[in-house]
Order: structure tokens, then C-alpha cells, then sequence
């Protein structure tokens, strides 16, 4: 049995934007003391990487978010505009979200379906190219595309600033967040987790979180569970100042290998496919460091994407002025994990998220606050999410996580 004294009621691992978010949610419903722990410092790993596009995705962008999903986007969108009006500085811009198609097969495979769907929120349009450069301020000409569509709602911020927001609003509520420090170890008594262990001495809590991402497997490696998640090596560029107007939306192009785009302080941040690598593609150091550091992806990015990008933006600056790199995971069914974890009592995890974290990240706080505080949610089925939906072992390395994902539409 655990013992009645406790350093935490609630130990959460990761001080990213889901980690943040959760002990947020948590000391809102006042369920006690909460610690969170980091080798860093808050949005120093993967939130930090993050574009900072939040959107509606599942109305009909990425066909394998439902309804569900949809809510927490929704949950998404309003808490960063709120944040935001409350006076925290996290770039903030609700110029809605941009979808593109550069010629007709992209159009029909990817945007128009944006259009048609469903749930589209009100005010979708459909934008002839004319409109879209105006969107843009000519940024994208009319030359360049064949059409877009707009989700009105969608917002833009600076991941990096929302999660270190959030951590300031954690500790303004009573949390503590502990930088610096590395979870090496879980303490467990009769086979519960019952705290965590660190180089600065053990941390006794009735829960544990971990919200730490690509970081997560060496913990639960000696309870027998492997999280099925596939690290994935993501770049973001940032090129210098070229007059990009600040009111110009976020901007996504499926038929340019996934490329998404925004203004940033007068330039322009962006990425796509090339720039990506799934971890074993790559050599041992992923993971070994909160930033991965892979230059050849932004060789390759450049080299292979460099020039397409060109001819859609022909007049602003799209060269490599500095570049970050993220370690998003994903998921077999690329649905997040959020939940008990299997045959483990007081341990929860947290993940999964598929390069949606920054936009879910509130709502899979508030949900996940809701599992921990009170065993379940209902606010929104959780059941999606369950780490118990994927047999155990049934993904043994992370080619075998890549080969069971859907592909996008």
C-alpha cells in the first residue's frame, strides 16, 4: 500500500504544451498539489519546434479526426484567445487558416473536401485565385494557385510563448514546475507507480503523468509497456524579413508534400515533407538532446523544396535564415493516447500527438485533468483515445507503427 504522505498529489513528466496544459486543468479543478517535471525548461523540446498552427482539422483537412476531435480543436482555439485577451504574450493572430491547391488534382483531392465537409464551421468560403492573393497581400499571386478555401475561425500563435504562458499560470495557481530536473526512474510499491525518481532525490505522489513524448519509453520500459509511437524528426524554417504582412492566415498546401506556411515578424515560417525523417531513418542521437540536430534534413528541404516554394511565393524571401527541429510522435491509428496505462495503477499517459499537439493540447489537458482528478471525462468520450485500444506488443519497433498509419486522404 502507499504511504499516506506525499511530496505531490499529482507528478506530471514533460513541460511541454500537453504536460502544461494538464497540470493547468488539473490545480483549475483544485485536485491538489501538482509538480511537473523537466530535463529542461518549459517549450524547450518539441512545443518549443511547434508552427503554432491551431485549426480545425478534423472539418474535413485530416480525415482521421471525428467529431470528437473537433471539439477539442474548438477547446483549442478559444483558450489560446482567451489567454491571449487575459494579457499573455503569445503572438495571437486570428486570421483564420488557408488551404490551397496548386493545380486541380490537389484541389479535388485535398481542398475541396475542406469545402464539403460536413462540419465545416460557418463562414468556410471558396476563394478564387484573385482572392487568395488579396488574402495574402500578393504574397501567394493569383499565378500560383488555382484556388483556396478559408476557415475563418482558425488562429495562429508562438507555441513556444503559449506553453511558457501556461507555466506561468501554473505556478500563479499554486503548482510547482521543476526545471532542470530529469525523471530517471519511476518508485513503484506493490507494482503501483508511486512516484518518480530524480538526480536531486525521489518525488512521492498518489499519480503520476508522463507527458514527455519521445522521452517516454525508457520509463516504461520496466513495466513491460512499449508505447506505440513513431518519432518523427520535423524542421521548421524561419527565413528573414520580407514585408510578409502580419494579416496574412496560416497557409496549408497538401500537394506540395504537406507544406504549411505563416508569417513570422515579417518573414515567413515554413515546412514540408522534406524536411522530415522518421527516427530510424536517422542515427542513434534522436531523442539524446530536447532539440535534434540534423542539418541534412534542411539540406534536403531546401535542395529538393526550395524551388517549388519559390514558384509559389516568387517575390519574398524564402531562403534558410534559421531552423529548429521538433520530435512529434505518432501513432498507428494517429489518434492521441490519453489514459491509465495498461496493468499499471497510478500511472497515466499523456502523447501521441501526432503534430496536432499545440492545437489539442488544451482540450486533451482539460480532458486527461478530468481521468486523473475524477476516472473519467464527460465532457468528451476519452474512450478514443485509451492506451489499452492497441494489443499488447503488437508494435514492436516503429517501422511497424509507420506501416500500420493511415495515409492521409
Amino acid at each position: 500500500m502507499m504511504s499516506d504522505f506525499v511530496d505531490a498529489d499529482v507528478v506530471i513528466v514533460g513541460a511541454g504544451v500537453l504536460g502544461t496544459s494538464l497540470a493547468y486543468h488539473l490545480l483549475q479543478r483544485r485536485a491538489g498539489s501538482v509538480v511537473v517535471l523537466d530535463e529542461g525548461a518549459p517549450a524547450s523540446a518539441t512545443s518549443g519546434a511547434g508552427a503554432g498552427f491551431v485549426g480545425l482539422w478534423g472539418a474535413g483537412y485530416a480525415d482521421f479526426f471525428t467529431g470528437d476531435d473537433l471539439t477539442l480543436e474548438q477547446y483549442g482555439i478559444d483558450f489560446y484567445r482567451r489567454l491571449s485577451a487575459d494579457g499573455a504574450d503569445i503572438d495571437c493572430k486570428t486570421n483564420g487558416n488557408l488551404f490551397l491547391g496548386t493545380n486541380y488534382t490537389g484541389w479535388s483531392k485535398w481542398v475541396e473536401p475542406v469545402l464539403r465537409h460536413p462540419l465545416a464551421p460557418e463562414g468556410t468560403r471558396d476563394l478564387e485565385p484573385r482572392e487568395v492573393a488579396a488574402l495574402t497581400g500578393d504574397v501567394i499571386p493569383a499565378t500560383s494557385v488555382c484556388g483556396g478555401v478559408l476557415h475563418p475561425g482558425g488562429i495562429q500563435i508562438s507555441a513556444g510563448r503559449a506553453t511558457r504562458a501556461l507555466a506561468a499560470r501554473v505556478r500563479g495557481m499554486g503548482g510547482e514546475i521543476r526545471e532542470r530536473t530529469k525523471a530517471t526512474g519511476l518508485l513503484t510499491t506493490d507494482g503501483a507507480v508511486t512516484g518518480v525518481r530524480t538526480a536531486g532525490g525521489p518525488i512521492r505522489a498518489r499519480s503520476v503523468v508522463l507527458a514527455c513524448g519521445a522521452w517516454s519509453a525508457e520509463l516504461l520500459r520496466p513495466f513491460g509497456y512499449r508505447p506505440p509511437l513513431l518519432r518523427i524528426v520535423a524542421t521548421r524554417v524561419i527565413s528573414p524579413p520580407s514585408g510578409v504582412p502580419d494579416t496574412m492566415p496560416t497557409v496549408m498546401v497538401p500537394d506540395l508534400f504537406g507544406l504549411w506556411l505563416r508569417s513570422h515578424r515579417g518573414g515567413l515560417t515554413w515546412g514540408n515533407g522534406d524536411g522530415y525523417s522518421p527516427s530510424y531513418d536517422l542515427d542513434d542521437t534522436v531523442g539524446a538532446t530536447s532539440q535534434p540536430r540534423f542539418p541534412e534534413l534542411v539540406e534536403r528541404l531546401s535542395t529538393k523544396f526550395g524551388p517549388e516554394l519559390r514558384k509559389l511565393v516568387p517575390v519574398h524571401d524564402t531562403s534558410i535564415g534559421w531552423w529548429i527541429q521538433g520530435i512529434p510522435c505518432m501513432t498507428p491509428d494517429r489518434r492521441f493516447l490519453a489514459g491509465p496505462v495498461p496493468d499499471v495503477g497510478g500511472l497515466y499517459f499523456l502523447g501521441g500527438d501526432n503534430e496536432a499537439g499545440v492545437t489539442h493540447g488544451p482540450g486533451l489537458g482539460a480532458m486527461m485533468a478530468d481521468i486523473v482528478h475524477g476516472g473519467g471525462s464527460n465532457w468528451v468520450d476519452p474512450s478514443p483515445y485509451r492506451l489499452d485500444r492497441f494489443e499488447s506488443g503488437a508494435f514492436t519497433t516503429e517501422r511497424e507503427v509507420a506501416a500500420a498509419m493511415p495515409e492521409r486522404r
